[in-house]
């Protein structure tokens, strides 16, 4: 219990370098306390829980899902083998980069950090009417949000990957939608893990 308040508050305080040590692997973690486990990985694919409370049982069963590649490949074969709807719910749950959320401070944690990463979230005037006009032009066509791991990403490449994608099909753009969000899920465990 100790263990685990400590490692609340060192997050809290931004001391990611002792997490790693603090911090159970996944196997082990769900074999502990599946309520620990859910709580610390439930936001690995935005406002979508279920596809960690799927993984449970796996991970609690085969300690193989302490490495973290081979965690992530077995969330990511969950995510992917689910059904269109799931899909769809995922995809349609992760909001406009730039968006109006992201300028009231509406975003998940891990969201927040991802786009001011990317510097998204010191855009001028100018860069917000842009962005606007282009998650506008994309749902307008798409009928979801376009989907980026922007964490590593710059606004330029941001900008260039909405220009190339827009042109594409809604079925490709689902696909890299998919694509996408695994990258993100990743990008979110390394961070959970201080890596």
């Amino acid at each position: 219990m100790f263990g685990y308040v400590l490692e609340k508050i060192l997050l809290i305080i931004g001391i990611k370098t002792f997490r790693f040590r603090i911090m159970k692997l996944p196997s082990e973690l769900a074999a502990n306390s599946s309520e620990k486990y859910l709580d610390t990985f439930k936001n690995l694919y935005e406002h979508s829980p279920w596809f960690v409370e799927q993984s449970l049982k796996l991970a609690a069963s085969d300690n193989k899902y302490n490495n973290l590649e081979r965690f992530h490949e077995m969330l990511s074969e969950i995510m992917l083998s689910s059904s269109s709807d799931m899909q769809d719910n995922l995809i349609t749950a992760h909001p406009l980069l730039a968006g109006k959320k992201a300028q009231n401070n509406e975003l998940t944690d891990f969201s927040t950090t991802e786009q001011k990463s990317a510097g998204l979230n010191d855009c001028t005037d100018d860069e917000i009417k842009l962005f606007e006009r282009l998650n506008e032009e994309y749902f307008s066509k798409f009928n979801f949000p376009f989907i980026m791991a922007v964490k590593e990403k710059n606004k330029s490449e941001i900008i260039s990957s909405f220009l190339v994608r827009k042109n594409n099909s809604r079925d490709q753009e689902r696909t890299n939608a998919l694509i996408e969000i695994n990258k993100i899920a990743w990008l979110r465990i390394k961070e959970i893990y201080g890596i």
